[in-house]
């Protein structure tokens, strides 16, 4: 089998992975400095994803848990028969409530081949150190700067806050960039669960590059779809199963039927205790 067909659909892998999950202050690009929104807490979950990419399958687990007092692990492994993705970033909170990323890695292996990238955060000193495989670069580190995990769970937290401006300085490859994202719209999206209410968004970009995410309004702001296209080859990444905050997510209408039975319940009860 070709290692370009390999390397090609891992890339899309990680193409998909650009806005999984679970995410500076946002007073450094995003949510409007002159009003004080208390942040959203962090509720650990987990959800399966699956994608179709050049006919392949593949399948992702992401995940979000405290692995200690105060500090945080969020992960995403997408794999398939040709090979894997692991992608986390650890991370605590500030004093006020802040997103602080220590440590981000992604390794890739592919047929035998492994690609490995970590960024060490030094917020004492105000340094990032990039390593890729044996190489290693240093730069500047300023308060609110991200990395690619925790910007998109701080795009979550920002969406639950009802934050508009959802702008991110995310360091990437050792270099600062800025993620800037869209509401286009609310809707009831169809899936492998059933209907759920979700927001809909884009990522702005100048290039020929369109990212869509749809994200779960009622369950934490989840990531239910993901779709990106570029050249006119896409690839498409939907949810199967999730669990928020120890309670599994259900279709819209779920809640309501199950209180209908046990209302019904209920009633057959007490009509029975008259006779």
């Amino acid at each position: 089998m070709p290692t370009f067909k390999a390397s090609k659909s891992l890339h899309a892998v990680t193409l998909l992975a650009l806005l999984m999950g679970g995410l500076q202050t946002v007073a450094a690009f995003g949510a409007d400095t002159n009003v004080k929104i208390a942040e959203p807490t962090l509720s650990p979950y987990r959800a399966d994803y699956s994608a179709k990419f050049s006919g392949l399958s593949i399948e992702a687990v992401q995940r979000l848990e405290e692995i200690a007092p105060g500090i945080y692990r969020e992960s995403l492994v997408a794999k398939n028969f040709l090979g894997k993705i692991d992608e986390q970033s650890t991370f605590s909170l500030t004093d006020d409530q802040q997103l602080q990323p220590t440590e981000y890695h992604y390794i890739r292996s592919i047929l035998g081949s492994t690609k490995t990238e970590v960024q060490n955060f030094d917020w004492q000193n105000k340094r990032i150190e990039y390593h890729k495989n044996e190489q290693l670069k240093e730069a500047d580190l300023q308060p609110g700067q991200l990395d690619m995990i925790t910007h998109r769970l701080q795009l979550r937290r920002d969406l639950k806050a009802g934050r508009k401006n959802l702008s991110y300085a995310v360091i990437s490859r050792g270099k600062l960039k800025k993620y800037q994202y869209k509401i286009v719209a609310e809707e009831v999206l169809q899936t492998a669960i059933g209907p759920l209410n979700t927001i809909k968004i884009e990522k702005v970009s100048d290039d020929d590059r369109e990212f869509t995410a749809w994200l779960a309004s009622d369950w934490d702001y989840l990531i239910v779809k993901l779709v990106q296209s570029q050249n006119g080859d896409s690839h498409k990444l939907e949810l199967r199963s999730a669990v928020v905050n120890n309670q599994t997510v259900l279709p819209l209408g779920t809640e309501y039927q199950q209180q209908d039975q046990e209302q019904q319940t209920d009633h057959e009860k007490l009509d029975g205790s008259r006779l």
